[in-house]
């Protein structure tokens, strides 16, 4: 509102030059006609004497007889006077006029130059105003510029190291994949066959359809070690085009069972004590598979003794016992299943496309590097181009403020010296207009004399009487015309003098108004601005003591479980009392601006009544007034209601209410944007909070790990301390670890050895929040004595049933807890490997 007022104004001083012209138009029109008025009175006062003049001419007539010829003698001198009086002001007024068209002109070429150089200030602000615009808007592209910059250099880090660590496993798994593609084991014949099953007709594999219980495991595996991964198909036709499939593929080794050639047969158990009953008993599959499971263990006698099964085996049956001793019939040889497991090296053997994959991703992973690399380079030379703009820019703005700044100057000294021809033709117009008055007056006393000396003339003939009844009779008529036209001055003089009043008594009303809502809303601003300061400054002292707060929440929560629901609490108490605060500060903000809208209303009233007060003193009213017509006065007012009509502005007060409509709205949308702006706040706080117990409580997880592992270790302590609890995310962590019978150090300061029992155990207590199905040592344990080694050995013993570890090492302690070992030895020259697998861990070759 504030400046649409500044501008209301503006535009009534521009156009106070306008309003005073007319104001000073009618102002002479009044003048001019008050002029016309004592002209008329001279008139009159004129025939009046001509008439007294004349009746006692006629009485005297015959007395003054002789005078007569003196008398017209005057007048002619007087006619003579006047005429010459005449000549000279016709002649000064003509030189007045002339001045006059002078100063017009040159005040005309000013106003033009005036008008041109407004016109180019006008374009030098636009130009100005759109520089200023261009500035902004490249400063706000330097800006995405710069966050684009460093997303792309983000985001390329991070796809260089997601780079690194995919190429290095996608080429360990490729080795250990070649490895086993290299055997060429039966395994690598069921991966090429199992993608094609269902098109080859095959129903599945022995170790996929049987199943067995744990205790009864050692007995199948001895028994049918050698069949459980041949192929099941459902007809002999299918076994020979699976063979020829096999013979084209060129693979390595392949057993096929057909379930519609498999035999019926039936095992009669011998009357012997000691036997649990036949092996295939205790195999499980579905009823259509049953022969599978009688044609592999149908003819095997499970036994509780290794004892009870060499007797059968001598009386012509196959026996094995409970625990894997397998004896065929009459054999002498036993087959021993201590601990072997069906491999699974089908799944590293399927997992090569995969791999291929993963090298291909690897590529085109690069190849996006290189174009995240490219467009980074494109954006630091647009980055360098836009600030090269933005300067030049920016001096194409100071240029244009400054010829502005100096045509703003040349407008003024324009506008000075075109008000100074302005009060010259005025002074002109007031010099010549006071000639006017004096030429009718001469004028009419030319005329008046003429007159008389044409009487007196008249006089001398014998028609004395009748001329002089004559001239009476003139005189007479001419002073009734003078006096209508006397009424009809003094009316048009009255109507112009009303209308100057209620024209200067409305400019200053509206002024008045203007000036006084711009001075309230001003006070409005500045209180609010004070307003504004004190909340931002209790904001700076409420973030003070929000930040100790958070402090002292922090550490309520390390120390008790039972903080975190009176911190809830306290958070609603908060809340509901921030809720409160707003709800004040919206109703203390709706009473200022009703207080504020009531105090105009009342000085609108104010001014109003004192412009009716004023307006009416101007008209002669007062309180003890008397009644009369106020028809005359009706019509004038009618008049004039009637010429201001098409000039009035019949919208204003819609428009006043639709910017009080607008205020109120945008005094709402404050208020709306005021509460985002609040939860936004609280929406942060609560991330930050999350952010900052997600933090700890992963911290906690990682210091239980490490205390409890390397207590178990060596008996020591290890913990982690955080170097700033209230600033936890700029400060760093600190790893402290106290040996027995020595002091607590940091990790940087203790020995080597040390170093790497104390890295071990931190590797290990990051497995606890997030296992890795991998970990490689490369001789952690060289640095170690007998006693932490083994300690090693049994801890990584532990781990190793929810992720696998491969080491490097050469210590008895640590290779004796490994299920599968590789030695490598020189011989000749030439580097040779030895393979020592656990009797309990399943054949890897054939």
């Amino acid at each position: 509102r504030l400046p649409e007022i500044t501008t209301e104004l503006e535009k009534m001083n521009e156009n106070q030059g306008k309003v005073d012209l007319e104001l000073e138009e009618v102002k002479k029109f009044v003048k001019k006609i008050e002029k016309q008025k004592k002209v008329v009175d001279k008139k009159i006062e004129n025939l009046d004497s001509e008439l007294t003049t004349v009746l006692d001419h006629q009485s005297e007539v015959s007395a003054k007889k002789n005078e007569i010829d003196i008398k017209i003698q005057n007048l002619k001198n007087k006619l003579h006077d006047a005429r010459v009086s005449k000549s000279e002001a016709e002649s000064q007024q003509k030189i007045i006029q002339n001045k006059i068209n002078d100063n017009i002109t040159k005040n005309k070429i000013s106003v033009e130059e005036l008008l041109s150089l407004e016109q180019l200030s006008h374009k030098l602000a636009t130009i100005s105003s759109t520089r200023q615009s261009t500035s902004s808007e490249i400063k706000s592209k330097i800006s995405n510029f710069s966050s684009q910059k460093t997303k792309i250099a983000n985001d390329i880090a991070e796809l260089e190291l997601i780079l690194q660590k995919s190429s290095i496993a996608a080429n360990r798994y490729n080795e250990k994949i070649k490895l086993v593609k290299s055997v060429m084991h039966e395994d690598y014949t069921i991966s090429q066959l199992k993608d094609d099953s269902k098109k080859l007709g095959i129903e599945g594999f022995v170790y996929e359809i049987l199943s067995w219980d744990k205790q009864h495991e050692r007995a199948a595996l001895a028994v049918g070690s050698d069949w459980v991964k041949a192929v099941v198909v459902p007809d002999f036709e299918t076994l020979v085009s699976l063979a020829q499939v096999a013979r084209d593929k060129k693979l390595p080794k392949l057993k096929i069972i057909p379930l519609n050639t498999i035999p019926e047969f039936h095992m009669k158990m011998p009357k012997t004590s000691g036997l649990l009953g036949i092996l295939s008993d205790y195999v499980q599959c579905d009823r259509k598979y049953i022969p599978i499971a009688k044609f592999l263990f149908g003819n095997v006698i499970l036994t509780k003794t290794r004892y009870d099964a060499h007797e059968l085996s001598k009386v012509g049956y196959n026996a094995v016992s409970i625990n894997g001793e397998f004896f065929e019939s009459k054999s002498s040889a036993v087959v021993v299943d201590i601990n072997s497991k069906i491999t699974k090296l089908t799944k590293i053997i399927s997992q090569s496309s995969s791999v291929d994959g993963l090298f291909k991703t690897i590529n085109l992973l690069s190849n996006h590097i290189q174009k995240k690399k490219s467009n980074l380079r494109k954006i630091d030379q647009i980055h360098h181009d836009s600030l090269e703009r933005l300067q030049l820019a920016e001096t194409e703005f100071g240029n244009a403020s400054y010829s502005n700044s100096n045509l703003k100057s040349q407008i003024n000294s324009a506008r000075k010296l075109g008000n100074k021809f302005s009060q010259r033709i005025l002074e002109l117009k007031k010099q010549k207009e006071n000639f006017s008055p004096k030429i009718i007056h001469f004028s009419s006393t030319v005329e008046s004399l003429e007159q008389r000396i044409k009487l007196v003339d008249q006089n001398y003939s014998n028609n004395e009487q009748n001329s002089i009844a004559n001239q009476l009779k003139l005189l007479n008529d001419k002073k009734s015309l003078l006096n209508s036209v006397h009424s009809k001055i003094m009316k048009e003089l009255s109507e112009e003098q009303a209308k100057i009043s209620v024209v200067e008594d409305r400019k200053r009303l509206r002024k008045n108004e203007l000036l006084s809502e711009k001075s309230s809303i001003s006070k409005e601003k500045i209180e609010l601005e004070s307003t504004i300061i004190t909340f931002q400054a209790d904001m700076g002292v409420s973030e003070q003591v929000l930040v100790k707060l958070r402090g002292k929440e922090q550490e309520l929560i390390s120390t008790s479980d039972t903080s975190v629901s009176q911190l809830s609490a306290y958070d609603e108490k908060l809340d509901k009392r921030k809720r409160k605060e707003r709800d004040i500060t919206n109703e203390l903000n709706r009473l200022v601006r009703e207080s504020d809208g009531h105090d105009r209303d009342l000085n609108e009233i104010k001014s109003k009544e004192s412009s009716l007060k004023k307006i009416l003193d101007l008209f002669g009213f007062d309180e003890s007034i008397e009644t009369f017509s106020v028809e005359p006065f009706v019509e004038v007012l009618e008049k004039e209601f009637n010429a201001l009509t098409p000039s009035l502005n019949a919208i204003a007060p819609q428009k006043y209410l639709d910017i009080s409509t607008g205020y109120r709205t945008m005094s709402n949308r404050k208020n709306d944007l005021e509460g985002e702006r609040n939860s936004i706040w609280a929406f942060i706080e609560s991330v930050e909070k999350e952010k900052k117990q997600t933090f700890l409580d992963a911290f906690d997880t990682i210091d239980k790990e490490i205390r409890k592992i390397f207590t178990k270790m060596n008996g020591g302590n290890a913990w982690l301390e955080l170097e700033n609890e209230d600033d936890i995310f700029n400060s760093g962590i600190s790893y402290l670890i106290q040996f027995p019978n020595k002091p607590k150090r940091e990790s940087t300061s203790i020995s080597g050895g040390e170093k790497t029992l104390a890295a071990v155990v931190f590797v290990l207590g990051l497995q606890k929040l997030k296992p890795s199905p991998f970990y490689l040592f490369d001789e952690i344990d060289a640095h170690l004595d007998a006693p932490n080694a083994e300690s090693l050995s049994k801890i990584v013993e532990e781990r190793s049933h929810g992720s696998q570890f491969i080491m490097v090492s050469l210590k008895d302690s640590v290779v004796e807890k490994a299920k599968l070992i590789y030695g490598v030895y020189p011989k000749n020259g030439v580097s040779n490997i030895v393979i020592y697998k656990d009797k309990r861990m399943p054949s890897m070759t054939s």
